[in-house]
């Protein structure tokens, strides 16, 4: 029984992890804002950026 609740844990924190990566890069390579001026991305957001070369 551990074992199997164990493996829906990882399973799902797997699942969680790339949504939410898919949803930093789609974040990453947009620009643009819904308010008066586009604010400064930190650079952590850089990794998860399209190599445009």
């Amino acid at each position: 029984m551990r074992k199997t609740k164990k493996n829906l844990e990882n399973v799902t924190a797997k699942m969680v992890t790339g949504v939410l990566n898919t949803e930093l890069r789609k974040d990453a390579n947009s620009a643009s804002c819904v308010f008066l001026y586009q604010p400064k991305a930190p650079d952590g957001l850089a990794r998860f950026r399209k190599n445009d070369k």
